[in-house]
């Protein structure tokens, strides 16, 4: 613990090196990761959080590299989560930082692959906290880009400011992609390689869905790009600052600040609650025995664990 502060002055700073370490160890959890958050000072200012999903071969991390080198080559300091899954060995992050956007981080971007560990919605169940950590760096920039698992990617948009959806021609996923969630949560649509056959059908039927869409402040842009060379990447940037510009403008931040400390501190008082439930020894396998053995069903038995944990039954 008398550690920690030193770890803090490290994220603080910037040093790569500590804030590695501090990713690191609010990935592992527990005490000591919970201390670290307590410790790390408010946010001085704001931090925009930019999201890259879409699904797998969509090119998010050759975009997200050029995107960074762009801010990076402007003076702006750019740091990039990764979501790998999960190895089914260890449980760690299947591709490692030294393989991920290497020219961005020649380029002094700070890149950090993690993993899902299991976790739905395309990122890490302890994204949130990373994010946080980064807040307290001196970043201009924080992109997250997910793991790319298909439709149910929408997590992420209780957790950045910006979400940006990749789709590439030839797929055929078009029916899917228009019944997809995600769809709804998207600020800019990205067509990328679009050197391929179908790029303005697929631009086409895009700009369908967000006129379908219904009339807000916002209309998501539908931009092309070819992330391998970098074409379409400065109109991207433009449409990603132009969103921001948006929020800061219309007094969003506050309320995505609001809905994002909601999420956390649900998903903290359902952790505390499960350990406490664990803490009931007998009664909480007992119950479990008895909606298992269709003796009771799962909602009474809920209804009776709350009860015990707030002292009504003994």
């Amino acid at each position: 613990m008398d550690n920690l502060d030193a770890l803090v002055r490290g994220v603080v700073e910037g040093s790569p090196r500590a804030l590695g370490r501090a990713l690191s160890l609010v990935e592992r959890g527990g005490e000591a990761a919970r201390e670290l958050l307590r410790r790390l000072p408010a946010p001085s200012r704001w931090l925009p959080t930019v999201a890259f999903t879409g699904p797998p071969g969509a090119g998010k991390s050759t975009l997200v590299e050029q995107v960074g080198l762009f801010w990076q080559s402007r003076g702006e300091p750019v740091a990039v989560l990764a979501v790998d899954p999960s190895s089914p060995f260890s449980g760690g992050a299947l591709l490692g930082d030294r393989l991920r956007m290497p020219r961005l981080v020649e380029a002094g971007g700070f890149v950090r692959s993690v993993a899902t560990r299991g976790s739905l919605g395309g990122v890490s169940a302890a994204c949130g906290d990373f994010l946080e950590l980064l807040r307290a760096a001196p970043f201009a920039w924080a992109l997250v880009e997910t793991v790319g698992v298909g439709q149910d990617e929408v997590d992420v948009a209780s957790m950045v400011d910006t979400v940006v959806l990749l789709q590439v021609p030839g797929l055929g996923d078009d029916v899917q992609l228009a019944k997809a969630g995600v769809v709804e949560v998207a600020h800019v649509f990205v067509v990328n390689k679009k050197d391929r056959p179908g790029t303005g059908e697929l631009v086409q039927m895009l700009q369908g869905l967000v006129a379908q869409t219904p009339e807000t402040s916002w209309r998501p842009r539908v931009l092309a790009t070819v992330a391998t060379t970098g074409e379409g990447v400065e109109a991207l940037v433009q449409a990603i600052q132009e969103h921001q510009a948006h929020l800061a403008e219309n007094h969003r931040r506050q309320e995505l600040a609001q809905r994002r400390a909601e999420r956390r501190l649900r998903a903290l008082v359902g952790e505390l609650v499960a350990r406490r439930l664990e803490q009931l020894g007998p009664v909480w396998e007992q119950r479990v025995r008895q909606v298992a053995q269709g003796r009771l069903d799962a909602f009474a038995a809920a209804c009776e664990l709350v009860e015990y944990l707030g002292g009504k039954r003994r």
